[in-house]
Formats: structure tokens, C-alpha cells, sequence
């Protein structure tokens, strides 16, 4: 066997159609052993990893394939290069060749001093795993095995196994109610797209709806990266070439209510990436779709396996048949870095056996991370300032908050083109995708997304001239609003009065006076709309004062609340009058 290292994977016809008939021989094939695929991860992560292929030979007949990669910072670990996009990663090799294939590359790479191989999401039922249990002593690794996940799938078995299974999917109540439910809001239809034609124009909307899903969720969607946008975006169109792509969509009318990035390959039809639009997630649209893919999958002799992927998502039970396990392998030369990492999974595991203690830790490790970017951005100096303040406040703080109304004889702000938006989840995912490099807009655009879905006041955003949302902001009724800065509830100086709250301008778009401009279009809307608008203001926050002062609002009154010894102390409301009158109207907390 000849051995063959390549620093990029070659476009070459050729060498494609040979690794795709090596990943079709695999004890169980897989979309993520083609060539497509590889090619797809080096051109969107080219930036960030270095792809190393070895290519084994017998005569000019390729015998082997492994694709690798190695981070651009200088780290010597090695891993599957497709590790962070494929549920399943292995070497390629007709099995009774698997051996010698795997311990020929373990040793070109202890020859290279490679430190730390990372083998992950390897398939339990691999020949890899003995290969590579059998070749490490040899090559002098030290290996560390361990579970890693549990895939669960729909095995569809004989015609009568067919039968059963798409029955039991048609008779679900659950899914009969959804489906009900959606009918009343328009035709429901399925479309499974194969074409690059269909798929490209439909995947921006999936990025966007998945970025939603997540940050409705309070996490961050992995589609808020562009390498992993990009990857999607390679894929599918390598993919659409040979049909294994399909886009999967459960359509209300005209709207798509949930996706399903998937593939057909070899027998498989896979449940890669899905996501819902959070305008139908109360007739549950994700699962809605699986059980037409599965009632599908029944229906059709070439699909073999309906694979439901990583992740341990409880809808997946109702569907699975069955499970594939796939193991963490790591191989370090150090003994020392060997003992670490069984050490650190031992700790985990412990930590995950008891929920509390994981919850502890986490916040630890969240609260550490805060203070650790605190000090990245204001030095060490700044930590020490920003600590002790914190610690002053907790014992003598001291809030004051002025109120303005808005004045149609005010001055109002320039306007630059932009136009102010209502925020939904399309709009939330956009704008967290053009954001994705300020964790502090991540984290206001999560609290807006639990907002927006539990109705809790109108969210807006400023958009520029290119579409980009630049700033954002609320407004709900003045009666009732909960005063979070002062502890108090307010009463509303009149019943049609609106506050404006929660303005915020991402960092890359401050100093271009947007938060005048939103608040200004905002209270232009709403007195069309026969409101009184309100806004307030930290009597410290110099900023926004300054911007409310810009604009047509006008100060009525203030409150203030203080903090001794952990007790609170707050004011009656200051009134401040207006210029045409000597009676105040201050609200009454």
C-alpha cells in the first residue's frame, strides 16, 4: 500500500469519482465520506484550518482515504477534517483493508511529530475502531476511548415493517391536530428540492429562521457564523450536481413553516438540520415534517433508513426504531496530556451525574468568562474600577431616572434613509447574523427574542440603506410598565401614554445618531396611531441623554431610588413643568 499526502484536496474529476465509489464500499456508507463533502468543509473553512489528505494506493487503484485538518494557530492537533459538520467521520477503505491503511497514516503522523490526533464522531460499528485500537501501542499513541452519541434512527426493515411504521406515523393524533390546525391557515404542502435552482434561493430564509429558533431558545445557532453559512451553501450546490441534496419543506400557503436540510445517499435519507418558523411553532411544524419524511421514506423501496443524526432531542423517540453509537477517540504522544484527558472526563462525568453541581459549574465558568472579556476590553485597571463599583452599588446605590414626553413642536431628529421596522423573527435572525461579532448584542437580541415571543411589548428595528438593522427598540403601554431600573410599576399619566424602552444600537453602528432617528420614527408612528409617546432615561447615562435631547422630546419629571445597607429607599415622583403650562403630569408609581 502506497501512501500519498496532500496538502488541499485537488479539484480533480477523477480523483472524485474514485473516493465516491471508495465511500459507496463502506460497511455503511455515508454522505459525509464523499468527496463532496470534504471539498465543501476546505472551501468554506479554508481560512481557519489546513486540510491534510492521505490517499493510500495499490498500483493506480485508490485503496484509502482520510481527510484531516489542523488548526491555522499553530496547534498540533490533528482531526477528521469534516469533525465540527458530519455526524459520522472515518477512515475509507474496503473493510479488510481498514488495518493497514489506518496504522500506515498513525505512523506518517507520529513521523511528522504530530502531538494529538482527535478522532471524532467515529461510528461504533466501524472496523476503524479495532484498527485503531490495534495500531496506536505500535505507533506510539496513547489512546483514549469514550462514547460520544447515541444516533437515533427509523430502520424500515420489509414491506410489512413499512406498512406498520407508516401507519402508526398517520394515526398520530398529535400529528392529525398540527396538521389541522395549519390547513385552517392556508393549503399545507410538502416540497423535497434536489436542484440547485430551488435550494439556492431558499437559504437565506433557513439561515435566518434557524438563527431565530436558537436565540428564541437562548443559544446561539451555529448558521450565525458565515464559514458554516458558507459551508451549507457549498454543499448544496456540489450535492445538487449528483441529486443527494434534498431541502425539505413544510409549506402553509405560500410561507414555509418548517425546513429540513437533509440528504438522500446510499440507501439513507438524513435529518441533518432542520428548523421552524416561529410564526407556526404552536402546531409544531418540525415535527410535522419528519413524519411526512418518514411516511415518505416508507413509500419509496430506496430509502432504507430514515437517520435522525446527532442530538438527543426527545421528538426523535417518537420516530426511532433504532440507535448508532459513535465513539470520541483522542491519541496523544504525552502520557502526561493522555492522564489529563482521562482525568477531565472522569470530572465531567461527575458533574453531569448530579444537574445542580453541572448548573453551579456553568455558572461559574459564565461568570469567569464575563469578567474575563471585561478585562480584554478595559485592561486590567478598567476590571479593578468596574469591580469596585459593582461592589458599591450592591451596598450604597444610587438610581435616578428622568421621564420625557414628546413634544410635536420639539426638535426632531435628522433623518439618513433609514426606516424603521417591526421586529420579528425573520428580522431577529438578520440581525444577529450581521452582528455575530458582539456578544453584547447576541445577548440583547436573545432577550428580545423571548420578548417577541411572549408578546411582552412591539419590538422595532432601524434599518440603513442597505437593510442592515442598525438600532433597536420597544414600546408598550405606560400603564403597568415595570420599572426594572427602580423596582416600582408605573401608573400612566394619561391612557393612551406609551413608553418607548429598551433602545439599543449595536456597537459597529454607535456615534451615527441612529438611537435619535428610531426614537423619533417610533414616536412619530404611535402618535399617528393616537398614543401619547414616553421615554426615559438613567439620569447617569450621558449618551442617552443627549440623544433624547436631539430629538422632540421634553423632560416632564424624575425618580429616583436609593440603596443603603441593602436597603431600598425610593422617591415620590419629581415633577418638572412644562413651558405652556404650570400643571405637571408626573405619573404616580
Amino acid at each position: 500500500m502506497r501512501i500519498e499526502v496532500l496538502n488541499e484536496i485537488p479539484e480533480d474529476a477523477g480523483l472524485r469519482r474514485s473516493w465516491n465509489a471508495l465511500a459507496l464500499r463502506m460497511e455503511r456508507p455515508e454522505i459525509f465520506y464523499t468527496y463532496d463533502w470534504a471539498i465543501a468543509v476546505q472551501h468554506a473553512y479554508r481560512d481557519s484550518q489546513a486540510t491534510i489528505v492521505y490517499l493510500a494506493y495499490e498500483g493506480e487503484s485508490l485503496a484509502g482515504v482520510v481527510a484531516l485538518a489542523k488548526k491555522r494557530t499553530g496547534s498540533q492537533e490533528v482531526a477528521f477534517l469534516a469533525a465540527t459538520t458530519a455526524d459520522y467521520c472515518d477512515f475509507l477503505s474496503e473493510p479488510g483493508r481498514r488495518q493497514e491503511f489506518v496504522a500506515s497514516v498513525l505512523g506518517a503522523l507520529r513521523d511528522q511529530s504530530v502531538a494529538k490526533i482527535v478522532l471524532a464522531n467515529l461510528p461504533a460499528d466501524s472496523q476503524t475502531v479495532d484498527a485503531v485500537t490495534q495500531s496506536a501501542p505500535t505507533c506510539k499513541y496513547h489512546l483514549h476511548l469514550r462514547p460520544a452519541y447515541l444516533c437515533a434512527r427509523v430502520v424500515l426493515g420489509s414491506g410489512e415493517e413499512r406498512a406498520a411504521i407508516k401507519q402508526s406515523i398517520v394515526t398520530k393524533k398529535r400529528l392529525r391536530r398540527n396538521i389541522r390546525e395549519l390547513e385552517k391557515r392556508g393549503a399545507v404542502s410538502i416540497l423535497h428540492d434536489t436542484s440547485w435552482d430551488q435550494i439556492e434561493p431558499a437559504l437565506e430564509h433557513f439561515s435566518r429562521a434557524h438563527v431565530a429558533r436558537f436565540l428564541e431558545t437562548g443559544k446561539i445557532s451555529n448558521l450565525i457564523r458565515s464559514e458554516r453559512r458558507a459551508f451549507l451553501y457549498e454543499l448544496a450546490r456540489e450535492l445538487s450536481e449528483s441529486g443527494w441534496i434534498v431541502l425539505s419543506r413544510l409549506r402553509v400557503s405560500e410561507t414555509t413553516a418548517a425546513w429540513n436540510y437533509g440528504f438522500r445517499f446510499a440507501g439513507s435519507w438524513f435529518w441533518y438540520q432542520p428548523t421552524v418558523n416561529e410564526t407556526y411553532r404552536d402546531f409544531s411544524p418540525g415535527y410535522c415534517l419528519l413524519a411526512k419524511i418518514v411516511e415518505a421514506g416508507c413509500d419509496s423501496p430506496a430509502v432504507e433508513i430514515v437517520d435522525l443524526g446527532l442530538g438527543a432531542e426527545s421528538y426523535k423517540d417518537r420516530f426511532a426504531t433504532a440507535g448508532r453509537q459513535t465513539l470520541y477517540c483522542e491519541l496523544n504522544h504525552s502520557m502526561t496530556s493522555h492522564v489529563r484527558t482521562a482525568l477531565r472526563e472522569r470530572a465531567a462525568a461527575i458533574a453531569k451525574a448530579s444537574p445542580e453541581v453541572e448548573s453551579t459549574i456553568r455558572r461559574v465558568l459564565s461568570s469567569v468568562g464575563r469578567i474575563k472579556a471585561k478585562a480584554r476590553a478595559a485592561g486590567g485597571g478598567g476590571l479593578l474600577v468596574w469591580l469596585v463599583r459593582r461592589m458599591w452599588n450592591s451596598i450604597f446605590g444610587f438610581e435616578e431616572v428622568h421621564f420625557f414626553e414628546w413634544d410635536e413642536g420639539g426638535r426632531h431628529g435628522q433623518s439618513s434613509g433609514a426606516r424603521l421596522s417591526r421586529l420579528d423573527a425573520d428580522l431577529l435572525g438578520a440581525a444577529a447574523i450581521a452582528h455575530a461579532d458582539e456578544p453584547a448584542t447576541l445577548d440583547y437580541l436573545i432577550r428580545c427574542a423571548h420578548r417577541v415571543r411572549s408578546r411582552q411589548g412591539e419590538g422595532f428595528a432601524l434599518l440603513d440603506a442597505g437593510c442592515k438593522p442598525v438600532h433597536f427598540c420597544w414600546v408598550a403601554n405606560f400603564e403597568g410598565f415595570e420599572m426594572a431600573e427602580l423596582g416600582r410599576t408605573l401608573r400612566a399619566p394619561a391612557a393612551n401614554a406609551v413608553m418607548i424602552f429598551d433602545c439599543y444600537t449595536p456597537f459597529s453602528s454607535r456615534g451615527r445618531g441612529f438611537f435619535g432617528q428610531a426614537i423619533t420614527a417610533l414616536a412619530e408612528q404611535s402618535r399617528l396611531r393616537g398614543k401619547a409617546p414616553w421615554i426615559f432615561s438613567a439620569a447617569t447615562n450621558q449618551a442617552s441623554l443627549r440623544g433624547i435631547e436631539k430629538t422632540g422630546f421634553t423632560q416632564r419629571f424624575s425618580l429616583w431610588r436609593r440603596k443603603v445597607l441593602f436597603r431600598f429607599e425610593g422617591s415620590s415622583p419629581v415633577s418638572v413643568s412644562r413651558p405652556e403650562s404650570s400643571e405637571s403630569r408626573a405619573a404616580v408609581p
